[in-house]
């Protein structure tokens, strides 16, 4: 059996919830696994990921078919290496519009690649409508709801969120600290050198209060991983 490439679609049709963060911390856990990673960022304002991690992101833009041709073409690449995309609310609905117009899914899962959206969950009406329009309009699609504590209380609106899937666990992000904002705020900051090497400048109980939250994050990523290997695992099963 030969393990599916996840493709992570962070995305949101509200600003400021902290969509950029979580790309960011995608892409820094697959460095720490040393694991290849390519991050697509659509964003054009702050805080932009290309800023966090310039070595791992290009500056994606479906405004054209030259664009949008170029953007997918890399995304459904055979080359085994980890994707995540920071869909900015600019690029929301025109990027699964091309999405389900060119049947990228589909082709994605031939390529033994696992495209899944991590939709930020937020209490608005607007969130909650986008979430229902992805859940109609790409079925076969993995959409998995994310709680950032941080951002609101959408954790207690469930019912707007409903699971597609068994394997659609929502992915919770726990509140960081206000005092640790101003380190991992300030570009380029990267969660992987932290976690390996403590920077100068940082006291050693902030240290150990990220170090912690940064743990707490990265047991979800993996967590959400191994339900997609299960998956897979029960797929080749049924399959002979």
């Amino acid at each position: 059996m030969i393990r599916r490439t996840p493709l992570y679609i962070v995305c949101s049709p509200r600003p400021r919830v902290g969509r950029t963060l979580l790309a960011r911390l995608l892409v820094d856990y697959f460095l720490l696994e040393g694991r290849p990673v390519a991050a697509f960022d659509f964003s054009h304002e702050a805080p932009a990921l290309a800023r966090y991690l310039p070595r791992h992101t290009v500056l994606a833009d479906i405004g054209g078919i030259r664009g949008q041709m170029a953007v997918f073409d890399r995304l459904i690449a055979g080359d085994r290496v980890a994707k995540v995309v920071d869909l900015a609310p600019s690029a929301f609905e025109q990027f699964f519009a091309v999405l389900r117009d060119i049947g990228f899914v589909e082709d994605a899962r031939l390529q033994r690649i696992e495209p899944v959206a991590l939709f930020m969950a937020n209490a608005d009406s607007a969130s909650t409508r986008s979430y229902a329009m992805l859940r109609a309009r790409h079925p076969e699609m993995l959409l998995v709801p994310v709680y950032n504590e941080a951002a609101g209380r959408a954790r207690h609106d469930r019912e707007a969120y409903p699971l597609s899937r068994a394997v659609s666990v929502p992915i919770h992000i726990p509140a960081l600290p206000p005092a640790l904002h101003r380190f991992i705020d300030k570009p380029p900051f990267c969660f992987a050198d932290f976690r390996t090497v403590a920077p100068a400048g940082i006291p050693l109980d902030t240290y150990m209060n990220l170090h912690r939250w940064m743990r707490r994050v990265f047991v979800e990523f993996r967590e959400l991983e191994l339900r997609l290997l299960l998956t897979d695992v029960k797929a080749a099963l049924s399959h002979g």
